[in-house]
């Protein structure tokens, strides 16, 4: 077959075009069929869709032949809300140059959003032949966006609602974003906000600040540029800012802050000045005499030792005077303390009117003033001082419209006339003042040597006082401590008066100091002990087995190597119980000689003797050593008590130490109450004991007695509210034990069940609450055994206290359930003993309950802001890639909290945290914050802060230290309800 002739050139080169052209259209499809944007081609000339890739198909979800057809199907996908606006931006641009983000419908109803763009397509003549569109589908982004923007609002939301202002600054110190208390801060309190708004340079705005916080500004401007440059960590300073119409202190606290490269810092101001109020307020207490108003005790040591100091290093003179008031104990006996305290406070209004401003007036305690008149030029000046001094107190003063006469003796002493030495000034005066009154009281004598007839005269007082015990001129009078809750008489304090032949009843005011001065306190102190013990074994066997005896201890006493022995011996002569006897030390003997004392009350606490920290809050305690001190009780100073339904800061201060006290698990005792209003204030604020003259004066023995007998108990309308006497069960199968123990617990006013074995017991279970149960170790029988094993599941909540004989403990132990072993108590150790181990339990269980109420209020309703901290946590990751932009300054607020000093936790209205930043995770590293329940990781104080919907106080955190806790709702705007907590490191 010949062979056709070849092609022509020509057609062989249309040909090579054609199959080029072709080979390009397919690669064009093949392209264009595999990217996942919507693709498509109009042709002009034509007015239809020529190609649509099958991209089209699945954003738009209509099929490519529709559009074919139509070449406006793809319109009807279009939401409704959007359609008009993409009917508009078509019609404007026929030929290209749409560009618009819309929401399609797919027939099964799901949105989807696109990004439509056109554009023309022209030949080699720019001529448009046809029309091409992109679709690309940015639902993943638009939903990122929308949520980023829900998790800024909500993390704005947070730093509005924060108790503090706070700004974020670039690298220069210019202000990018600030909070709304920021904005509203300085919208109150500047003549041009703008001055510390966004896009001002905030050091530069510190760096020139004038008035009394000027240097402060200064220091604030340093300290912010430090933190951007890296050479601090963080900068924290305390600084006033006082407006017009009040005081005010704040906290600035300065902490770096990254993203991207970009270093900035966190500044934020803090009011802090409910604390500066409070530190000033101890330390005002801490030198300042509560009542008075006069520097007390140890500020007029500190002063007189300054100016000693002085005129020892540049010549010159002093003169220190003792002021001791006459027949301020007739006034104090006959009036009551409040008229003794009202007195107090006119003679140091008197004293304070007679003296030049060089000098200094302290009320040394008691009716005890001091003066100091630095450098008198002779002693003609001093004399005319004392004189007005006497004169001026002589006058007569009206108290509730009586007039009252007392007088004043002054012992005045001169440096360096008598001697050089601050002691020897101090005793010098006060032997003058006592010269004074021996000669007939209302004048002022001069320290002299012809004062040594006084020195005798002490020295016969001291021989009376030697031989006062074997005269049996020394009494014990007994003052009542009575329970807040039940309202019954707990214990006696034993108080030493001294009945002297001449004298007669002789002021403790005068003898104890002596008695602490000679030494004579030792001997003293142990007739105490002998006689307050042999007392109350004598009210143990008369039917009052229930009761405590305390009796207080001298700092001689504390330094005797004999007081153990002679604890021991007083309770083994007497055959009181060790856990009747309570020893009391005052809190300034307790914090002197700190590791001694802890060593010595160690081992008096191991024999069973309570022990008791007296006038609790006049001295300087460590928080630290009173942990390591083995006490049990905590007794508020009667200066704390008799002001506190009239002083806040009284009221504040008894508050927190009854708040302390029991979170070191101790009793509170309340001195000094001698009113309705003071007792109801103790109640209210869970005070568990109170003495005072509203109840009883100190009694003789007998009188004591009779009070017992009596059953004398306060008003029920005084005790706790709500109070209901506690219910026990005793399982006990011996009859003579169940039938003493019950009668013991019924005069300790408790309600008491009997049963005598495990099905007994069972019965009495199932059908009434208890507080309480008591039982037998060796329940060996079956019914006996179902007791042990259900009382728990019937009533856990009840305490329980298991007995057996002392022989066989130990094998009673391993016999009982590990959950029962740590409840077993010698049946042997009496009734007493045994009565105060029930006392125990029935506390315990009145904590455990008020701690199952705590976590039920607090854990309420709702888990939408756990959700919230859900979605927060998802997004940080998102959020972290954003750029610090002024313009986007709310999408750094992740960044913010995170670098806060402070520890912040959101907790949603079910008790559940649903938010906590970097800071709060360090506090607790053991477990997850977010999603957990708060009752089972924050300390009570933060707990009980929750429950009250807000409010601030200083609380101590295992790993965090001192810190002040603010809480408050989370803010307005916020779609979810919850608290915010922030902890301020102090």
């Amino acid at each position: 077959m010949p062979k056709p002739p070849p092609a022509p050139r020509e057609t062989r080169g249309i040909e090579n075009v054609l199959t080029r052209l072709r080979q390009g259209e397919n690669r064009f499809v093949q392209l264009a069929d595999n990217i996942p944007e919507s693709f498509w081609l109009i042709d002009i000339a034509a007015r239809r869709v020529v190609y649509a890739n099958p991209a089209y198909a699945t954003h738009w979800g209509g099929s490519v032949e529709d559009l074919y057809r139509n070449r406006f199907d793809w319109l009807r996908f279009i939401h409704p809300d959007d359609l008009d606006r993409m009917r508009e931006a078509v019609r404007r641009n026929p030929r290209g140059g749409v560009n618009e983000v819309v929401r399609i419908v797919h027939p099964n109803g799901g949105e989807r959003w696109l990004h439509i763009r056109s554009f023309d397509m022209k030949d080699e003549q720019g001529n448009a032949h046809s029309v091409g569109g992109v679709g690309t589908d940015i639902t993943d982004l638009v939903l990122q966006r929308e949520a980023l923007r829900a998790s800024e609002a909500v993390q704005k939301g947070v730093l509005d609602a924060l108790p503090a202002h706070i700004a974020i600054l670039d690298a220069e110190g210019v202000i990018v974003a600030v909070n709304e208390p920021w904005s509203r801060f300085a919208a109150e309190n500047s003549h041009d906000p703008s001055s510390a708004g966004v896009g001002c340079n905030y050091i530069r705005v510190c760096e020139r600040s004038w008035g009394e916080s000027a240097e402060e500004a200064q220091d604030i401007a340093v300290g912010i540029r430090a933190v951007i440059d890296g050479l601090q960590h963080e900068f924290s300073l305390v600084y006033a800012c006082h407006s017009p119409t009040e005081k005010r202190w704040f906290r600035v606290l300065v902490t770096p802050l990254e993203a991207r490269g970009n270093r900035g810092a966190v500044v934020m101001h803090l009011n802090v000045t409910e604390t500066v109020e409070a530190q000033q307020r101890l330390t005002h207490l801490a030198h300042f005499d509560s009542l008075t108003g006069l520097p007390n005790r140890l500020l007029f040591r500190e002063r007189l030792k300054a100016a000693l100091a002085m005129v020892q290093r540049q010549g010159g003179r002093l003169a220190v005077m003792f002021i001791d008031l006459d027949r301020f104990k007739v006034v104090n006996d006959t009036l009551g303390h409040l008229a003794g305290d009202a007195l107090l406070q006119q003679v140091a209004a008197r004293i304070g009117g007679c003296l030049r401003a060089s000098d200094t007036v302290g009320r040394l305690g008691g009716d005890e003033f001091a003066v100091l008149v630095p450098d008198p030029e002779r002693e003609y000046d001093v004399t005319v001082v004392a004189r007005r001094l006497v004169d001026t107190l002589a006058q007569p003063i009206t108290l509730e419209g009586q007039e009252l006469f007392v007088s004043a003796s002054i012992g005045i002493t001169l440096y360096p006339d008598d001697c050089d030495d601050l002691e020897k000034l101090i005793r010098n005066a006060d032997t003058a003042m006592y010269r004074a009154k021996e000669l007939g009281r209302n004048n002022f004598q001069f320290f002299t040597a012809a004062m040594n007839a006084r020195v005798k005269e002490q020295l016969q007082l001291e021989t009376d006082l030697r031989r006062a015990v074997q005269r049996q001129e020394f009494i014990l009078n007994f003052q009542p401590k009575v329970s807040c809750s039940h309202g019954g008489i707990t214990g006696f304090e034993a108080l030493l008066r001294w009945q002297h032949p001449v004298r007669g009843l002789v002021s403790p005011m005068e003898f104890i100091p002596l008695l602490e001065e000679t030494g004579l306190i030792v001997p003293v102190g142990t007739w105490v002990l002998q006689q307050a013990c042999q007392q109350a074994a004598a009210w143990h066997l008369a039917g009052h087995g229930q009761l405590t005896v305390a009796v207080n201890l001298s700092a001689r006493q504390l330094q005797s190597e004999a007081l153990v022995q002679d604890v021991r011996q007083a309770l083994e002569d007497s055959g009181l119980p060790p856990q009747a006897l309570e020893l009391e030390l005052t809190e300034s003997l307790l914090m002197s000689h700190v590791e001694d004392n802890i060593a010595l009350l160690n081992r008096l606490k191991a024999m069973g003797v309570q022990l008791s920290v007296d006038d609790f809050g006049t001295g300087y305690s460590s928080l630290a050593y009173l942990k390591r001190l083995p006490l049990d009780t905590v007794k508020v100073d009667r200066a704390f008590v008799q002001d506190i339904t009239a002083d806040p800061g009284d009221a504040s201060i008894t508050r927190a130490v009854i708040t302390m006290a029991h979170n070191l698990r101790l009793k509170v005792v309340a001195e000094g109450v001698e009113t309705e209003g003071q007792i109801a204030l103790l109640v209210v604020n869970h005070c568990d004991e109170m003495q005072g003259y509203y109840f009883s004066r100190p009694v003789p023995a007998p009188e004591a007695l009779a009070l017992l007998d009596k059953g004398r108990v306060l008003p029920g309308r005084l005790r706790a509210r709500g109070a209901q006497v506690p219910t026990v069960l005793l399982v006990l199968t011996a009859p003579a034990l169940r039938l003493t123990l019950g009668r013991a617990l019924e005069e300790a006013n408790l309600r008491v069940l009997l049963a005598g074995g495990g099905e007994e017991g069972l019965a009495a279970l199932a059908c009434q609450r208890v507080d309480a149960i008591v039982a037998d170790a060796g329940l060996t029988d079956s019914a006996g055994q179902a007791f042990l094993e259900r009382a728990g599941q019937l009533q856990p909540e009840a305490g329980f206290l298991l007995l057996s004989s002392a022989d066989n403990m130990a094998a009673a132990a391993a016999e009982l359930p590990p959950h029962l072993a740590g409840h077993l108590l010698s049946r042997d150790v009496g009734t007493e003993v045994l009565v105060a181990g029930v006392l125990e339990a029935l506390r315990q269980h009145s904590l455990l309950l008020e701690n199952q109420r705590l976590t039920q209020e607090v854990h309420s309703a709702g888990l939408e802001l756990s959700r919230l901290g859900q979605e927060l946590e998802s997004l940080l990751a998102s959020h972290a890639r954003q750029e610090i932009r002024p313009q986007q300054a709310t999408g750094i607020a992740h960044e913010v909290l995170q670098e806060l000093p402070a520890a912040v936790l959101g907790v949603d209205a079910s008790g559940m945290v649903a938010y906590a930043n970097a800071a709060a995770e360090r506090l607790w590293p053991a477990c997850g914050l977010i999603g957990n329940e708060s009752a089972d990781l924050l300390p009570p104080e933060l707990l009980a802060l929750l429950q009250a919907g807000g409010g601030s106080r200083e609380i101590t955190l295992n790993l965090g230290g001192r810190c002040r806790a603010l809480c408050q709702p989370f803010g307005n705007d916020a779609k979810t309800r919850g608290h915010l907590l922030l902890l301020l490191p102090l």
